[in-house]
């Protein structure tokens, strides 16, 4: 290309990026439907999402492997024998962790208190544990071995202990004595075990109950519910899809909330940290936005695949949309985020471009050869 093009081609990519920060449209962003009846919290109290991915990472091996740490966005995933730092919306890995040869990772949790990420899963000869690693260094700080696969875990506030759910037992594990502190079995193929009520608690879901295991005992009150899958959202709500609609719980005795709203057809959900609002995935290879006040929805996101998974970030920014041993797509979550994500990589363009520029410059091409 002639440098005079190659300037020309500069200054019009120019003009585009700096297009794309000041028009949302431009970045793939629709308005919230304005239809009657939809919108019954203050203007903006559900956000808008990206109706295209800003970005796409990395296959990881399964639909848990991801999460956010909420004090600074650093985002893990974990696949085969590594796991992946990034810091968003840099793409380029911040540190990438080897795990233990034939570890197949299967979730990823950061540890509340604590610069450190765990990932739980299985070794090659059918056994599996958790492996902690210091997310500045990647050195491995912890293992803890079972006999078994470890399929989830969940942390308590101080990250002391963790929830292990194995494939018939759940186990909470005191990471700084090495042992089991509470052991009580695993009631269904689909019951992962979580702490709740300030860690007081082990609650397991489809059907749920509720174990006290600082006293070893079952503890009553959700009986009632009946065969469902509960999901955490944050440390004090909780919700599970039925047929019927939406339930949400913030405490085991206290009060429950319900949403009427057609599940049927719903493959996977997860609700912004204050419940105010979810994305519910549908094997019509489609994801809905839904006001959690009036279960209405209030956008639709289409894709070309059928997703498995998604989840959102903590602090309700980003969405991740998983297609298990596959890409992770990153969706944007309000205006602002967008906007944000765009300046991001205007800024890196341009940059590129003017460096680019700046080299053409030194090197003068279009001067004439000095006379002989």
């Amino acid at each position: 290309m002639r440098p005079l093009a190659r300037y020309v081609l500069f200054v019009a990519l120019l003009a585009v990026g700096v297009g794309i920060a000041v028009n949302p449209e431009l970045f793939h962003v629709s308005a919230l439907s304005r239809t009657a009846g939809i919108a019954r919290h203050p203007a903006g109290a559900v956000p808008s999402i990206g109706t295209a991915p800003s970005q796409v990472l990395a296959g990881v091996h399964s639909t848990g492997a991801i999460d956010v740490r909420a004090d600074d966005g650093l985002t893990a995933t974990g696949e085969e024998g590594r796991i992946t730092l990034r810091q968003l919306p840099d793409e380029a890995p911040r540190l990438t962790i080897d795990t233990d040869p034939g570890f197949q990772v299967l979730q990823v949790r950061f540890v509340p208190g604590a610069k450190a990420i765990a990932a739980c899963g299985q070794t090659a000869d059918g056994s599996g544990g958790v492996r902690v690693y210091d997310t500045a260094t990647g050195k491995q700080t912890q293992r803890v071995d079972q006999q078994e696969p470890v399929i989830f875990v969940d942390f308590d506030r101080t990250g002391r202990y963790v929830v292990l759910t194995a494939l018939t037992t759940v186990k909470v594990w005191d990471l700084v004595d090495n042992q089991a502190a509470s052991v009580l079995p695993r009631h269904s193929a689909d019951a992962m075990g979580v702490f709740f009520l300030d860690d007081r608690y082990v609650l397991q879901g489809a059907p749920v109950s509720l174990y006290d295991w600082k006293n070893r005992k079952t503890a009553a009150g959700l009986d009632d519910i009946g065969a469902v899958d509960v999901k955490k959202i944050g440390r004090d709500l909780y919700a599970w899809l039925a047929p019927n609609g939406l339930h949400t719980l913030r405490a085991p005795y206290g009060k429950r909330e319900f949403v009427p709203a057609d599940t049927q057809g719903v493959a996977s959900f997860d609700l912004a940290p204050d419940g105010s609002w979810g994305l519910f995935l549908k094997r019509n290879k489609s994801m809905a936005l839904v006001d959690s006040a009036t279960g209405l929805t209030v956008q639709t996101v289409s894709f070309t695949r059928q997703p498995e998974s998604v989840a959102i970030s903590q602090d309700g920014a980003t969405a991740f949309v998983l297609y298990g041993a596959g890409p992770v797509e990153v969706f944007e979550v309000g205006n602002e985020n967008v906007f944000r994500r765009a300046r991001f990589y205007t800024t890196r363009m341009v940059s590129k471009l003017w460096n680019d520029v700046g080299e053409l410059v030194k090197r003068r091409p279009w001067a004439s050869s000095p006379a002989n």
